[in-house]
């Protein structure tokens, strides 16, 4: 069945017709993605997830100025885990929804602060993070030790290769920040297929497929991670997440300068009209939902011709379908915030909305707050 048969597969970037639109795209035709991935009601556990987000925040005494508040209001957190690990275990998506959330205030902080303009500032704000990737204890800092106690809860129980995996992605994320500041001082531009892979790089998808396995209770065999079609998968849906979210940011990048957004970049190097543009990435959205379902069949007939078990073909099929919803939930996620459909008029120039890398940002415990810890179980089990 082609595109065009299958209506059904279709769905409006803002959701429905008529919805709220990408802020920058008010005088443009709105296109109609191709997801034949059907939307899954957010997870239940969303209300409780949102309560221990706001104990874990006052814990590490994280977000307290009113602009920083303000920020996490727009963006509900919750909301995006919500969507995009429906199924997860109760006690699994509140640790989901807190690496979120980090991952939201240090995207923030870089982008909208000093840290994100000056390299020196910006490489030490990342010294600050980095070596606890290799083990390293936190300073003092309240975003290093959030950084550092979530990883420590997300890696508990896991295998190995997942977790040298995350760390990996973790890693590769973080100086992604470095990366494109450099890019933009410079002037360079890169090739559209060299965007596109740090555009999924940057928005930290990688690690948020990563979870995924957590989200399901199951931790794929190395022999699967090392499957080409595997990888595949992986690129094709953390492209995806990239690219779409270039449509809801457009406004932001393009007051921002530079051309780190797919929209730009294209009207940059073939001097496309900014329909013409936002079409074009249309049209690579819809090529990463087919390289996804290519590579799941590839997927199969690897593991088939490798002589998986029963098990790992099952827990890589549960792993392909949570990439679908990760993809999917995204999309449902974005037309639902204020983060992306309303711009902030109280935001200040060259001002850290969170400031978690200002001296002085410290942890502070605050006894009947404290988040209390279980190791992650698998989906269904509370």
């Amino acid at each position: 069945m082609t595109e065009d048969d299958d209506r059904s597969a279709w769905t409006d970037l803002r959701g429905t017709p008529g919805g709220p639109t990408p802020s920058g795209m008010e005088d443009l035709r709105i296109p109609e993605l191709y997801l034949p991935f059907p939307p899954k009601d957010p997870n239940p556990a969303l209300e409780r997830a949102r309560t221990t987000m706001d104990a874990w925040l006052t814990e590490y005494g994280l977000c307290r100025s009113a602009a920083s508040q303000r920020s996490l209001r727009r963006t509900q957190v919750p909301l995006i885990t919500a969507l995009t690990y429906p199924d997860a275990a109760p006690r699994t998506l509140e640790l989901l929804t807190q690496w979120a959330t980090w991952t939201f205030i240090i995207d923030d902080d870089f982008d909208d602060g000093p840290d994100g303009e000056d390299p020196q500032r910006c490489a030490a704000a990342l010294g600050t993070l980095l070596p606890i990737l290799d083990g390293a204890r936190p300073g003092s800092g309240a975003s290093a030790r959030a950084f550092a106690d979530t990883l420590e809860h997300l890696t508990s129980g896991r295998s190995p290769g997942w977790c040298r995996m995350l760390r990996d992605d973790i890693r590769a994320y973080l100086w992604s920040y470095y990366e494109g500041l450099l890019d933009r001082l410079t002037g360079r531009t890169p090739t559209l297929a060299a965007y596109r892979h740090r555009r999924a790089v940057s928005v930290a998808a990688y690690t948020w497929l990563d979870l995924t396995e957590i989200a399901a209770g199951i931790d794929l065999p190395d022999t699967v991670r090392h499957l080409s079609s595997f990888r595949d998968l992986r690129t094709a849906a953390a492209e995806y997440v990239g690219l779409h979210n270039d449509l809801w940011s457009l406004d932001r990048d393009r007051a921002a300068g530079g051309f780190h957004n797919a929209v730009l970049l294209l009207q940059q190097q073939e001097h496309s009209t900014s329909q013409e543009a936002v079409d074009q990435v249309n049209a690579l959205l819809s090529a990463c939902v087919h390289r996804m379902t290519t590579a799941e069949t590839e997927l199969a007939a690897h593991l088939r011709a490798a002589g998986a078990t029963d098990r790992t073909r099952a827990d890589a099929r549960t792993c392909a379908d949570g990439y679908r919803a990760f993809v999917r939930g995204c999309a449902d996620y974005h037309h639902q915030v204020d983060r992306y459909t309303r711009p902030d008029p109280d935001q200040s120039d060259d001002t850290p909305t969170h400031g978690i890398f200002q001296p002085g940002a410290h942890r502070i415990d605050h006894p009947g707050t404290r988040v209390r810890w279980t190791k992650a179980v698998p989906r269904g089990i509370d």
